[in-house]
């Protein structure tokens, strides 16, 4: 059936967008195969009444976008992850250009469609909607550059029985606290898939830790060992139990 797809500027703004009911989804990356976490999308997730219903891994395939005819631009802009999955290629093809970190491709791709001496990365579909022109395809480093989106709603997701399940935890300051905290998965032999850490904004040296790992809230052994977590941990949050990305 037919989806209407609304661009927004920034991860935020997609955000904003989806917990004000303005649209029923929101799709922000969360992880690059090159660059890692993205931590904007990270931070948000921690204080968003939106929980993980889905996720999609994405090959990424970077295109360099300017007005027809655009043949020496003076700056390059898109978000910050992008200029760094293709910064061995700007340095080669376009040394000494001013790069421009903003808030998303499309508003690269937005701010390329007003000004002839700048350039955007972003993808072929942003081309179409600001009139741009693709003057350089595929211009990621690595070839199997991809990028994992979560899909964000306000509603929770049954169980299919190939499901995986994100929370966000900081531990007690003590030695071995992570460790014992994580026990319980192991114990309840739950496989974990992914854990990250993100500065807490709480104090310094202290951190968030994202940690994905296999099966749903809904399974006895997922709601034993996570209820074991939250007793211990300093802060505990469940982002979402969704299907895994085929």
């Amino acid at each position: 059936h037919e989806v209407d797809v609304t661009l927004a500027a920034s991860i935020d703004e997609v955000f904003r967008l989806t917990e004000a009911d303005t649209t029923q989804y929101a799709v922000v990356p969360v992880e690059n195969s090159t660059e890692g976490g993205v931590g904007n999308t990270l931070d948000r997730l921690l204080n968003t009444p939106l929980t993980i219903c889905g996720e999609i891994d994405f090959r990424v395939r970077h295109c360099l976008l300017g007005l027809s005819g655009t043949a020496a631009p003076k700056a390059v802009s898109a978000h910050q992850q992008a200029l760094a999955q293709c910064r061995l290629w700007l340095d080669l093809n376009l040394p000494g250009v001013d790069l421009v970190s903003v808030r998303s491709n499309a508003e690269a791709a937005r701010q390329a469609a007003g000004d002839a001496d700048c350039v955007a990365i972003a993808s072929e579909e942003a081309a179409d909607a600001y009139g741009l022109t693709v003057l350089h395809r595929n211009i990621e480093d690595q070839p199997g550059n991809s990028t994992r989106f979560l899909v964000l709603g306000h509603r929770r997701v049954e169980r299919t029985g190939t499901d995986k399940t994100s929370v966000a935890i900081s531990v007690r300051n003590r030695p071995g606290a992570l460790q014992a905290l994580l026990a319980p998965l192991s114990e309840n032999d739950i496989d974990m898939t992914r854990v990250e850490s993100r500065p807490s904004s709480t104090g310094l040296w202290e951190y968030i830790f994202f940690i994905d790992f296999a099966g749903h809230v809904g399974e006895p052994a997922v709601a034993r060992a996570l209820a074991e977590i939250e007793e211990q941990a300093a802060m505990f949050k469940i982002l979402g139990s969704y299907p895994k990305s085929s």
